[in-house]
């Protein structure tokens, strides 16, 4: 646990300062970068709470995995011959089944947890504990163990995401809400002498741009934009307020929150289609799992450092102080 606290201690000092000047370099955390995640840009209608009055807003549901952006992307289509006007580009349904399920409580005796699965009712078995969680725990709080082993299965799923307690800015208490663009049925989680958490999927539709007729436009230009993201919740406000923050199409405007990320257009072009370089969440450190960290060798004794330090803090310890001078001693 202290390993997995001084490994994320670490990243949050270089995000926050853009790993400039910090003893964590972007080069140390290359095993956990992705580049060039496709997301699907959806437009928002009357009936959806991301619509931004007069704004020409659109929305991307960040992955679950995201743990900080370094960098985006997106496709715009204009029209080189009427500047003014985006191209008529048709539009298409974009569904999304969405199934919560509360994680069950541990059963009365041990072991506990022990073969867990995630099921659908279409798509099969999604998911079976690996070896040796499969087992079971004698600890009731070793739940936690087989939570963060399913999230990290989903992160890379083809068909189904994960996302535990929060989606879509909303708030399910020690729940995984499961999303995919195909029908799951009934998706349960299950487990020798659990409780089964079971519920039927419910289907939800968006609108996005139909890209296959992109190519039968016959006057458009395809370009691939970076945008700038402005510090959260405060380009609202700017775009509403002052027009000289208006999104152009050489400097696309964005706001990133929690959950989404927010893009805005203009009539003169259309937004298709979100590119995401960003670091995802590392894997946690599991010694039942056998799962050692991700980040860089040269990081691991600073890792160790720190934990070390959290620890001290932890139980009080009376040598806390003199642990803290001497890591800084190692590390500045």
């Amino acid at each position: 646990m202290a390993l997995n606290k001084a490994m994320y201690r670490l990243l949050e000092g270089a995000v926050e300062k853009n790993f400039t000047d910090t003893q964590l370099k972007l080069s140390q955390v290359s095993a956990v970068i992705k580049k060039n995640k496709t997301i699907e840009v959806i437009i928002p209608t009357v009936n959806d709470p991301m619509l931004e009055d007069h704004l020409g807003n659109y929305y991307s549901i960040l992955p679950p995995d995201l743990y900080w952006t370094i960098n985006a992307r997106v496709e715009t289509v204009n029209d080189p011959l009427n500047c003014s006007t985006a191209p008529s580009l048709p539009t298409m349904i974009y569904s999304e089944y969405v199934a919560v399920l509360r994680f069950p409580d541990a059963n009365p005796n041990p072991p506990f947890y022990q073969n867990v699965q995630v099921t659908s009712s279409t798509l099969g078995t999604l998911y079976t504990a690996p070896s040796p969680i499969i087992a079971g725990f004698n600890s009731k709080s070793s739940g936690y163990t087989v939570i963060n082993d399913i999230r990290e299965f989903f992160y890379p799923h083809q068909q189904v995401k994960a996302y535990w307690e929060r989606y879509r800015d909303k708030y399910y208490r020690n729940s995984f809400i499961f999303v995919s663009t195909v029908n799951m049925g009934i998706v349960s989680i299950t487990g020798t002498n659990l409780t089964t958490s079971q519920t039927a999927n419910t289907k939800n539709d968006y609108t996005i741009s139909n890209r296959g007729e992109i190519a039968n436009l016959t006057s458009k230009t395809v370009n691939i934009r970076p945008v700038k993201i402005s510090e959260p919740n405060l380009l609202y406000s700017a775009l509403k307020e002052n027009q000289f923050y208006a999104t152009r199409l050489t400097e696309i405007s964005a706001d990133q929150t929690l959950d989404y990320f927010i893009t805005y257009g203009d009539p003169s072009f259309i937004i298709t289609r979100l590119y995401l370089d960003y670091i995802r969440k590392p894997k946690v450190i599991s010694l039942p799992l056998n799962q050692t960290c991700e980040l860089s060798e040269t990081t691991h004794s600073k890792i160790v450092d720190l934990a070390a330090e959290i620890l001290r803090l932890d139980t009080k310890d009376q040598g806390y102080q003199q642990t803290v001078q001497d890591t800084q001693l190692r590390t500045n």
